[in-house]
């Protein structure tokens, strides 16, 4: 069972985040990638992938544009919290230094989003961490 293990993160995330991640991975003994698609695109929600490795850190966050096929999305926001890097809007990675009022807007719509059933959820693992650790 994997457990969510946060001390790699530069800042604290919410109660809800840690719930809504926990339920999806609590059933997974290995590393993971959690898929959030719109039920209803363009409804102001965004779709993301939280991807948690063996140990349950989180390594990354994206949040992709609205778009009615998730293979078209583009990408929107990226916390990488094991480079320390953020991309906002496909531009340039920058220091997670200072990013953390994005990182708590995106969080806060997310979790809004996913209170309100927003989303289908996926989850599937991550095959090259899942080797790395054979």
């Amino acid at each position: 069972m994997v457990f969510l293990n946060t001390n790699n993160l530069p800042w604290l995330i919410s109660k809800e985040l840690r719930t809504v991640i926990h339920a999806h991975i609590s059933d997974h003994f290995t590393a993971c990638v959690i898929t959030f698609q719109c039920r209803i695109p363009a409804a102001g929600h965004h779709p993301a992938e939280i991807a948690i490795d063996t140990d349950g850190t989180i390594i990354f966050i994206t949040s992709l544009s609205d778009a009615a096929d998730f293979s078209e999305a583009a990408e929107e926001t990226y916390f990488d919290f094991v480079a320390r890097a953020a991309r906002y809007g496909g531009r340039e990675p920058v220091s997670l230094e200072g990013g953390q009022e994005r990182y708590q807007e995106w969080e806060g719509a997310f979790v809004a989003s996913s209170l309100a059933g927003a989303y289908r959820v996926a989850v599937a693992p991550i095959l090259e961490l899942e080797e790395r650790c054979d």
